[in-house]
């Protein structure tokens, strides 16, 4: 059981909430039956203006390993993990999940 990182990702530089936003998706993805996360995209990679990535508080997870039909229900169960500060979003190829505590005035 292993957070991993394909080839070429760069991960210095994220923020403890991520950290701590990746070992709740660990566990969430061994909780039903996924040993390993791959994140695929962290401080690297090309993303929109204003991305979070370039920040340290966003990263993508490889989808490999679920079931098409069950990704929906897998990603709002993610989303319910991590709570209300995290947006998790099923893009078509990977989780994007990212830090972004919402303010309550």
């Amino acid at each position: 059981m292993a957070i991993k990182t394909k080839d070429g990702v760069k991960i210095n530089g994220l923020k403890p909430e991520m950290i701590m936003g990746l070992v709740i998706t660990e566990g969430y993805f061994n909780s039903n039956g996924i040993p390993d996360i791959v994140v695929t995209s962290a401080v690297d990679g090309a993303h929109g203006f204003g991305s979070l990535h370039y920040v340290g508080y966003a990263a993508d997870i490889r989808i490999w390993e679920i079931v098409n039909d069950f990704l929906p229900q897998f990603t709002e169960g993610l989303s319910e993990s991590l709570g209300e500060e995290f947006d998790v979003v099923l893009e078509s190829d990977h989780i994007h999940i990212e830090f972004q505590p919402k303010v309550k005035i």
